[in-house]
């Protein structure tokens, strides 16, 4: 039986959502909790591939176990997890559901604080800036809407057969503690978002103009993005699908 899991984890001491030889990841902490539960090895897919220090408010995650495995991993897989992963719920779907082939949008947000603050340091890219534009920035957000190239955001060696990005939202929302960049897509290629986050900051600050989005989609130009901006900053918050799982 198929098994539709969903983690929240702080990825600061983790390379990544992947499984890599010899470093510590989300999906190989998961996988050697539940083989402490089942005894034997289960094969973890998860809905994308979050970078070093990228954390996940809610990270779906399928499965396959035999029927007599669900209770002992239902009521147990958290108290194999370390204290930086959660699993949030268990529930079981078709056998042919996969997370991350039938995943329709995925939602990303990205957190600029005001100042230094310590207790919040593990999750946002502090500066000692108080003020951006902010309509700047949201209308920048704006052109980024829709199909385009989106090969001047990404990073080289994903082996992608097409840099297109259908963007369905994006936005930029202030608080007294800093500023949030959201945005929502079909598909995300490596290291789009915080490229692309680091652009609209550039936005904000005036270093750069609004017009500087539109730029980059149109003529793929790398040398006008970026810079990428680190990964503490970066939350994956959504993923959503074509109908009820």
């Amino acid at each position: 039986m198929r098994l539709l899991t969903h983690f929240e984890f702080d990825g600061t001491d983790y390379s990544g959502w992947q499984i890599q030889p010899r470093d510590k990841t989300v999906q190989g902490e998961i996988e050697k909790a539940l083989q402490q539960l089942c005894h034997r090895r289960i094969a973890v897919t998860g809905a994308g591939r979050t970078d070093a220090g990228v954390h996940a408010a809610c990270m779906p995650a399928h499965f396959d176990i035999e029927p007599i495995e669900f209770q002992r991993i239902e009521r147990g897989l958290n108290t194999k997890l370390p204290k930086d992963i959660s699993c949030l719920s268990v529930k079981v779907v078709n056998d042919d559901f996969h997370t991350r082939f039938h995943a329709s949008s995925r939602t990303y947000q990205y957190h600029i604080g005001k100042g230094r603050h310590p207790l919040s340091s593990r999750y946002e890219y502090q500066q000692d800036v108080t003020n951006l534009d902010v309509e700047a920035m949201q209308a920048a957000a704006e052109l980024s809407l829709g199909i385009g190239n989106w090969r001047g955001f990404a990073r080289e060696g994903g082996g992608n057969s097409t840099w297109d990005i259908n963007v369905l939202s994006a936005s930029v929302v202030e608080t007294e503690m800093g500023w949030t960049f959201h945005i929502t897509a079909n598909r995300f290629l490596r290291g789009v978002v915080r490229i692309w986050s680091g652009t609209i900051f550039r936005i904000g600050t005036g270093r750069v103009p609004i017009s500087v989005i539109k730029s980059i989609l149109e003529n793929t130009d790398k040398k006008l993005a970026g810079p990428s901006l680190p990964a503490k900053g970066l939350t994956l918050t959504e993923v959503k699908y074509p109908h009820e799982v």
